[in-house]
């Protein structure tokens, strides 16, 4: 499906949900799904700087921004979420960051409407795990309202006024009560399905697995484990750059994917 223009859209997920869409640009689809404590807007630059080559499409996750939102909440919700906009677009590459990987790789497992996948430190890591009373913790700041404490919980003084200087940051903090239950659903989805399962050899798509360099030590290993098992897998790294180059380098992130993407069949 080729795109043209900026459009505002909705997918209707399996439950119902509608899942907000912004899709613009010209040629084969490309799908970015965002992380936990973001929304669309965090990577419309990397979109952008594709867009003259690539249908760019930035969509909120259930719970954030334009998208509604339902109860219960599973983990498994946001992955048909990403097939229901998947299958709107058709042949999408799905580009994943961080909790965002499961709903990639199983809407990738299960749906054709999904051709490669391109995580970036979207699989499970040392840099992932969250011991038990630092999540209570989250809750228990949640529970009081402490929405801010909880954003920025561990940064430092000069990392939160950074975060206070971001446009959307009054939305992020408003995504804040759905952290825990993400968290939760993370650490599940990665104790059933470990990146050295077996499993991941029944992906028979392209994967682009993404590095930030100043993270190689704790997130390289597990990358490699993962992609022993993925039958069509490459990895990529993206020089001085940590969890968040798609804000601080967006130029160099196109720079990793395009060639990729350009490979493509």
């Amino acid at each position: 499906m080729a795109l043209t223009g900026v459009a505002v859209s909705e997918a209707t997920s399996a439950d119902g949900t509608q899942i907000a869409c912004w899709c613009f640009g010209r040629g084969d689809p490309i799908l970015f799904v965002h992380g936990m404590s973001e929304s669309h807007v965090n990577w419309q630059p990397v979109a952008e700087r594709l867009s003259s080559t690539f249908a760019v499409c930035t969509m909120d996750r259930r719970g954030r921004g334009a998208s509604s939102d339902a109860m219960p909440y599973a983990f498994e919700r946001e992955i048909e979420d990403v097939t229901a906009v998947a299958v709107t677009l058709g042949r999408v590459v799905v580009l994943a960051h961080s909790i965002a990987g499961p709903f990639a790789l199983e809407a990738a497992m299960t749906s054709d409407a999904i051709r490669a996948v391109i995580l970036y430190e979207a699989w499970a890591s040392p840099p992932t795990e969250m011991p038990p009373e630092m999540l209570e913790e989250i809750e228990r700041l949640i529970s009081l309202g402490r929405y801010e404490e909880v954003f920025n919980y561990g940064n430092s003084p000069e990392e939160i006024e950074a975060s206070r200087q971001l446009p959307d940051y009054a939305d992020r903090l408003a995504a804040v009560p759905t952290f825990p239950r993400e968290i939760r659903g993370w650490q599940r989805y990665w104790q059933h399905h470990p990146v050295d399962n077996e499993r991941w050899r029944a992906l028979g798509k392209p994967v682009l697995l993404l590095i930030g360099d100043e993270n190689r030590e704790s997130v390289m290993p597990a990358a490699q484990d993962f992609a022993e098992r993925l039958p069509h897998a490459s990895i990529g790294l993206l020089k001085g750059q940590g969890h968040f180059a798609y804000r601080d380098a967006p130029d160099l992130v196109v720079a990793a994917v395009r060639p990729w993407l350009d490979s493509l069949i």
